[in-house]
């Protein structure tokens, strides 16, 4: 079996907002901020995502967050259906990746731009968030 790779610094961030919507089955802010955590995350860990990396995420069931959660699958090639995406029934833009070697990023959207999103400050294709840069949308840890 050839697995595919993720390079984070080459992903067309349009392009892949696109797929992730075809996937997701339309655009909206969570979803692009969960790709770009799941990117952020494979560039932080020096990962090329999909096998021997686990997602946490704190997004819960209930949409509009959860859809962060389709944008991890995108961003980082961590799928309910391999079981290295779990989902904790919470209410928080939060995610924990660590690789199989114990190496871990967690990545949370700072409580500034949660506040432009859910305040409609943020158009629905979260067309403003896919190019701003991470340090102004994540708050992130390495271990």
């Amino acid at each position: 079996m050839k697995c595919l790779t993720i390079d984070p610094r080459s992903i067309d961030i349009d392009a892949t907002v696109e797929r992730g919507a075809l996937l997701h089955g339309h655009f909206g802010p969570f979803l692009v901020v969960g790709i770009r955590m799941g990117l952020l995350a494979l560039e932080l860990l020096e990962h090329p995502g999909y096998f021997g990396l686990e997602a946490h995420s704190e997004a819960g069931w209930t949409p509009p967050l959860s859809c962060l959660n389709d944008g991890i699958q995108i961003g980082a090639g961590c799928t309910t259906g391999k079981g290295n995406l779990i989902v904790a029934a919470r209410t928080r833009p939060c995610v924990r990746f660590t690789t199989e070697s114990g190496r871990s990023a967690t990545i949370e959207l700072r409580r500034e731009i949660l506040a432009e999103i859910r305040g409609g400050q943020v158009d629905e294709f979260g067309t403003t968030l896919r190019h701003r840069p991470s340090e102004e949308l994540f708050e992130w840890t390495i271990a």
